[in-house]
């Protein structure tokens, strides 16, 4: 298991020296150019090659390339074109608000999931199982803006209940977290529906309703451990997409996260905090990736002896 893992971290190299690459390349053939957005519209010749000189952009893509990598090993990320910040320190300051919508996120989309999920396949074809994919399929159907907005008119203009958006505390986080969790939860009640319902009908499952274990008992403790791995496997995707940031949720509640972050250094031809908000974000979504498999190793053991191997 050991070895598994520490062979997962070491991919991790190439992988942040692609999308380091993939960046450069990508905000290289971009329209604009940062140093005249910076220096402002009078600026000289002489004053604008002073300003490529001092933000590193002279050279070709490679050599830059190459200088980014080398302060990337010291874990120097650069300095932001805008707010003459250091990237680390801004991503640092963004991330925490991005983990409280994440984890709060899939509290909501779970706690929404595996109960309608689990109902639909045990009352497969009755009013429940309708009523639970409508509910999955209206989840799927909803623009995450529109949903937000509908909530903040409703629940912030007209009862007051939580802010219309900022970072204010908990309340500030509920109706971004319910935003961005009920498409989540969509799916996620499709995908235990399915997987559910391909083990619920197993000869071990018949078994122990025949030795008298409890209708409940069968359903959660043998059926839904079985069941697990897929629903585990769309949990760490969808867990990794919001930790890549809810640009739209986070757009229309203001919430400051790492996905306006990006957005914004994006718009500013921001080159620095683009490149390290992106490489910091792989890295953690590698990290979680890789939490994700160890979990499955102790969910099924057939999976945790492949990794001894």
């Amino acid at each position: 298991m050991y070895r598994y893992i520490l062979k997962r971290l070491l991919m991790l190299i190439p992988v942040l020296l692609g999308v380091a690459f993939l960046i450069f390349a990508i905000m290289d053939v971009a329209a604009g150019d940062p140093v005249y957005s910076i220096a402002g519209p009078d600026a000289t010749e002489e004053q604008l090659d002073a300003l490529r000189e001092e933000m590193g952009l002279k050279g070709t893509l490679l050599e830059r390339y190459v200088r980014y990598i080398g302060n990337l090993v010291r874990g120097d990320l650069g300095t932001s074109y805008v707010t003459k910040l250091d990237v680390m320190d801004v991503y640092m300051q963004r991330l925490p608000n991005t983990l409280k919508l994440a984890i709060l996120t899939m509290v909501v989309a779970v706690g929404m999931a595996i109960p309608l999920g689990v109902t639909a396949a045990v009352h497969q074809n009755s009013i429940r199982d309708t009523v639970s994919m409508v509910l999955a399929l209206l989840g799927l159907s909803m623009p995450n803006f529109w949903l937000g907005l509908l909530l903040i008119m409703f629940f912030s203009l007209k009862l007051g209940w939580f802010p219309t958006g900022g970072n204010q505390g908990f309340r500030s986080i509920v109706l971004p977290a319910i935003t961005v969790g009920a498409g989540l939860a969509a799916l996620m009640t499709r995908t235990t529906r399915s997987s559910m319902l391909d083990v619920i009908r197993q000869d071990y499952l018949r078994t122990a309703r025949a030795k008298g274990v409890s209708e409940k008992n069968v359903i959660q403790k043998h059926a839904l451990k079985n069941a697990l791995i897929p629903i585990i496997t769309v949990f760490g995707v969808q867990f990794s997409n919001v930790l890549g940031g809810s640009v739209l949720a986070e757009t229309v509640f203001a919430w400051p996260g790492v996905g306006r972050l990006v957005v914004d250094a994006i718009d500013q031809r921001d080159i620095p905090t683009v490149t390290g908000a992106l490489v910091l974000t792989t890295m953690l979504v590698t990290l979680v990736n890789l939490l994700v498999d160890i979990i499955y190793a102790y969910v099924d053991p057939r999976i945790k002896a492949q990794y001894t191997k």
